[in-house]
């Protein structure tokens, strides 16, 4: 089967920007130690994910100086709070209900990310600083 030149180019230039689109999705380097809340506190913003495959939602985290944290999607509100040891760091998230999970902070190259990951799966975050 003979396609026209233009359509292997159109193809091509799809397969490139998957495989960038899907590379810009995940930190390319280790995750950084968070040695003191003050690497990671402030405002943050990008998506959280319910379930191990669901919908994405626009995420907002504001994380405090004593490391409280107070975590915003659609109209659902949730508190925590963030605890540091030996460089890894945890979450535990007070109300509503109670979860519990890992946190990963990238800081770089290129832009700072935070990753939520809850312990049984239920839902994670990616986010980037506000600006």
């Amino acid at each position: 089967m003979n396609r026209p030149r233009t359509v292997d180019v159109i193809l091509r230039i799809l397969m490139v920007s998957a495989l960038l689109g899907g590379c810009a999705t995940s930190p390319s380097s280790p995750p950084t130690p968070i040695t003191s809340i003050s690497q990671i506190e402030g405002k943050w913003q990008g998506t959280i994910t319910h379930g191990f495959a669901g919908p994405e939602q626009f995420y907002e985290l504001t994380i405090h100086p004593d490391g409280s944290f107070v975590g915003q999607w659609g109209g659902n509100w949730q508190w925590g709070k963030v605890m540091l040891g030996g460089g890894v760091a945890s979450f535990e998230i007070t109300a509503p209900g109670t979860s519990t999970g890992t946190v990963q902070y990238y800081a770089g190259p290129g832009k700072r990310t935070l990753t939520f990951n809850s312990q049984f799966g239920n839902w994670s975050a990616q986010v980037t600083p506000v600006t």
